[in-house]
């Protein structure tokens, strides 16, 4: 039997906090009333949209299931460790396989056409590939943390074209943004590890900050809290950039020139955080580091508030939380319109990684602990 997974971003966060540390070293029960309050902030042009835990609108979400990707006929999936999925707008799948290190494409109905994808240091190969991203029908950038590079392949597999960002320590995530860059660049400030969240020209130099999370580099026997730096940004479809440090129930908005317009807030539940939960974390994270994790890592006694989020064509965001829902493996997802209002709030399955052509994908998980995407059609109704 497998051991249990946790949702993309958590193994994602984790295994990357951990090569920073080895890097380091080297160098739902509230009222309905009225559910949403906007308010101008202490800077101007700046708004905060107040919600309850419970949206006041009418709107439902039908999710119908399509089909079910990488099952295979003999048992078990043709995924070994998902780092993400893209989907071009015939519906072609295309998903990186971070632990095989490929690209595994499949058609409109789940079949896989064809994989591809090198382990080396060599042009278009990679080492660390850790985040895909859709450039356009005919392009897809794939992340190397290993040879901190940018991988641009068509979807024959062949190279396009390599973006080094090697004068950078490290890069947590990136997105690419019309030829610039939003980043989370990993760092060292006087005695603390630091990411630095951020905007950065086709040469990563540093348009402008978001914010920098700071964490004591853990010497002389000092314990860290692992989701004091954990976050997550995404763009929308006009290039704003959508940032949260997860902890709080707090999203804000960001012009693609860096002013901050807009933040979101929700009433939340915290969740609580099991021995169990943290069981299963360490068996998840690398044990080959020269680090005990066990007496470096104080974990806290609940989740963070929010566990990833996306938008969609039409710019409604789509935020996981850690609450986990009734039915098995499946927790609360919270959907905001454009403006910021709850409009749904309910339990989906495994993580929604993406909503393209009215299609909601998760990635999911079977018993024995195997991963593969499901398509749903979405339906919304008033």
């Amino acid at each position: 039997m497998r051991k249990k997974v946790f949702s993309i971003g958590w193994i994602v966060s984790l295994s990357i906090l951990v090569t920073t540390l080895v890097l380091a070293f080297s160098t739902r029960a509230y009222p309905a009333a009225e559910n949403i309050k906007v308010t101008p902030a202490d800077k101007a042009d700046v708004q905060i949209i107040e919600n309850k835990a419970k949206p006041s609108g009418s709107e439902k979400l039908i999710l119908t299931k399509e089909i079910t990707i990488g099952k295979l006929q003999e048992g078990g999936s043709i995924f070994n460790g998902l780092g993400g999925a893209v989907v071009t707008s015939d519906g072609h799948i295309i998903a990186l396989d971070s632990k095989d290190k490929k690209i595994k494409i499949f058609d409109a109905t789940g079949q896989k056409l064809k994989e591809f994808g090198q382990e080396g240091q060599g042009p278009g190969e990679w080492t660390s590939p850790i985040i895909i991203q859709l450039i356009s029908d005919l392009e897809i950038m794939v992340s190397d943390a290993g040879n901190r590079k940018l991988v641009y392949f068509d979807l024959e597999g062949k190279m396009l074209r390599e973006v080094s960002y090697a004068k950078k320590l490290a890069m947590m995530k990136i997105i690419d943004a019309g030829g610039q860059y939003v980043g989370c660049e990993m760092g060292m400030e006087s005695n603390s590890i630091a990411y630095t969240i951020a905007k950065y020209d086709a040469e990563f130099n540093q348009l402008f900050k978001i914010e920098t999370l700071t964490m004591p580099v853990p010497l002389g026997g000092t314990r860290i809290n692992p989701f004091n730096i954990i976050y997550d940004f995404c763009l929308d479809n006009r290039g704003n950039i959508i940032y949260s440090r997860l902890n709080a129930y707090e999203i804000k908005y960001f012009t693609p020139t860096g002013q901050l317009f807009k933040i979101v807030r929700k009433d939340y539940k915290p969740q609580p955080l099991t021995e169990k939960d943290k069981e299963e974390m360490f068996k998840q994270m690398p044990s080959n580091t020269g680090v005990n994790l066990r007496e470096l890592f104080d974990f806290p006694d609940t989740y963070p508030a929010v566990s990833t989020f996306f938008v969609d064509e039409q710019d409604r965001l789509y935020v996981r939380t850690n609450e986990k829902g009734k039915a098995k493996d499946s927790y609360l997802v919270d959907i905001f319109s454009p403006e910021g209002k709850l409009i749904y709030s309910d339990e989906i399955a495994g993580t929604p990684i993406l909503v393209k052509n009215g299609k909601v994908y998760t990635v999911e998980k079977d018993e024995e602990g195997y991963q593969y995407i499901c398509r749903y059609q979405a339906t919304w109704k008033k």
